[in-house]
């Protein structure tokens, strides 16, 4: 056969294999905000320790590399300091990667270069510690909400600040808005309200799939090509429930997950993000804008609109 890419359709998606047989999709995983995002629960280490367990499970599972994005903050707890931390040592002993997201999620957009600079400092202090065993590796940073400055002057003096400690600014390709899901799905759980919670882990893995589609059709319009793509998700409830799943329908679409420093290789990864605003899309979009490219993102999916009413009553 003197295919390159033999296509494969099911019911279910489509799968693309490579001349060996192998998926030739390729995704890197990302989580934000760990150890845990409680979203409202009365008590965190129990919802922590179980969504930590789960998710590396799932990730283990599916042979799934990951990048876990830490907020130091959240390990100052009295009386609970050696067991959050522990939850990161689960992480670091599973072959995870831990990366700086600052100390305190701080927004860049609403403090001066000098206070976030501190912020990374203060943010990779015992996860740089705790990944000493792991050397030598990528340091990685992503900037929370990924607002990367809503100035060119803050934008470069924080990407400078970064690049000379040796930090590489963490992109994303695909946003799922679980953050949005995961407020009304543990409200739900909280109520014993299952109808409702059934809903929105149905209707969460059903988005992603859409985020992730968009993705495919839009990287080639801008590179010529699909790139790996880079998922972003937080350390939740929701995906402590819904990873496996998730998994099972990326790799029916062809994906094999692989490591951060395998998808930035790829020199789509090496293209300037130029882009200066106070949200934080995703940088696909970025990379196009930075290309001088004027691509519609219309069909870029929305949560539904019942799931942000949910978000909003919080």
């Amino acid at each position: 056969m003197n295919m390159k890419i033999l296509l494969v359709s099911f019911i279910s998606g489509m799968i693309l294999f490579d001349q060996s047989g192998k998926p030739a999709r390729k995704m890197a995983i990302t989580f934000d905000d760990l150890p845990y995002v409680s979203a409202g629960r009365p008590v965190y280490l129990p919802g922590a320790q179980r969504a930590t367990k789960a998710i590396l499970h799932a990730l283990r599972t599916h042979g799934a590399p990951a990048v876990g994005f830490v907020n130091e903050s959240k390990l100052q707890a009295r009386g609970e300091e050696k067991s959050r931390i522990a939850l990161l040592r689960q992480w670091v002993d599973a072959g995870m990667i831990l990366g700086n997201h600052t100390y305190s999620h701080s927004d860049f957009n609403t403090v001066t270069i000098e206070q976030f600079q501190e912020e990374i400092v203060k943010g990779g202090i015992i996860t740089r510690r705790l990944m000493e065993s792991n050397q030598p590796y990528q340091l990685y940073f992503r900037h929370p909400m990924t607002h990367t400055g809503d100035t060119q002057m803050k934008k470069e003096a924080i990407e400078h600040f970064l690049a000379a400690r040796g930090y590489k600014v963490t992109p994303h390709t695909i946003e799922n808005s679980d953050f949005i899901f995961n407020a009304g799905y543990v409200r739900a759980r909280m109520k014993r309200d299952e109808a409702t919670a059934s809903k929105l882990r149905e209707s969460y893995l059903d988005f992603t799939i859409a985020a992730t589609e968009f993705a495919e059709r839009v990287s080639p319009q801008i590179f010529g090509h699909e790139i790996p793509q880079t998922l972003m998700l937080h350390a939740n409830d929701l995906n402590a429930d819904c990873l496996n799943e998730l998994l099972d329908r990326l790799e029916r679409r062809g994906y094999r997950f692989v490591t951060l420093d395998e998808a930035m290789a790829n020199p789509a990864y090496q293209t300037k993000d130029s882009t200066v605003s106070r949200t934080g899309p995703t940088w696909l979009w970025r990379w196009m804008k930075s290309m001088g490219l004027n691509i519609s993102f219309r069909d870029d999916p929305e949560p539904p609109q019942w799931v942000l009413d949910l978000f909003n009553q919080r």
